[in-house]
This record gives C-alpha cells, sequence and structure tokens, in this order.
C-alpha cells in the first residue's frame, strides 16, 4: 500500500513540473511576442510620418 501511495505521488509531482514547464515557456514566449509586436509599433510610430501625426496631431 504504501508504495502504490508513493507511485501515485511521484507521477503527480512529474505531471506538475512538466504543467509547470509548459506554461512557464508559453508566458515567456507570450511576452517575447508582445514585446517584439510593442517595438515594431513603436519603430512605425517614429519612422511613418503619417502614423506620428495621426495620433501627435503634429507632423514629424
Amino acid at each position: 500500500m504504501k508504495k502504490e501511495f508513493e507511485a501515485i505521488v511521484l507521477n503527480e509531482g512529474e505531471g506538475f513540473k512538466e504543467d509547470f514547464h509548459q506554461r512557464s515557456l508559453f508566458m515567456g514566449s507570450a511576452l517575447v511576442v508582445l514585446n517584439l509586436f510593442l517595438m515594431s509599433c513603436v519603430g512605425v510610430y517614429w519612422t511613418n510620418p503619417v502614423v506620428h501625426q495621426y495620433f501627435s496631431g503634429k507632423p514629424l
């Protein structure tokens, strides 16, 4: 009985580690994608006069 209980606990622990790894990988990837998107938006805002004038109301 004790061995069966330990096997169940060990299996649940490994599943938790895999789940945590997948969640952290997903969150890290989402942050990288969001950062790249924001950097590209700022780049377009600085380099494209039409976009800059649309948001600020002043020509570049």
